[in-house]
């Protein structure tokens, strides 16, 4: 095995990790405060609020989707989140404020990172 290859193995796997282990830790999160409010009910949310929620649902799914299929995972919860911040901005006026909305996008630019990755050395 080369230098390189070597190497270029050992960013895959930490990538691979770190997306991984972020990703489980935000769906934690966001489970957690969904079941700690009492539940979800989207029957009580704006069709505004409805929408950023799908979004953001979506961004979660796709980072468990992208523990199987990386490449298509992590494009799709990073559109989903361009597209929850572009609502936001649409709306308010701005982007959200603190780092956990901004944090979302880590496992999604770390597994297309990985895609990206495993398609070069396939072929």
């Amino acid at each position: 095995m080369s230098s390189a290859h070597s190497r270029e193995h050992r960013v895959l796997l930490a990538a691979r990790w770190t997306a991984r282990l972020l990703a489980a830790a935000i769906v934690a999160l966001v489970l957690s405060f969904m079941i700690g409010e009492g539940g979800f009910n989207p029957r009580l949310l704006s069709p505004l609020e409805a929408l950023q929620m799908a979004l953001f649902v979506s961004a979660c799914l796709a980072m468990l989707i992208a523990w199987q299929w990386e490449l298509w995972g992590g494009l799709l919860s990073l559109a989903a989140m361009v597209g929850f911040m572009a609502v936001e901005l649409a709306v308010n006026g701005g982007l959200p404020r603190g780092a956990t909305f901004y944090l979302m996008f880590l496992p999604g630019i770390c597994y297309v990172l990985c895609g990206l990755i495993e398609r070069r050395t396939r072929s």
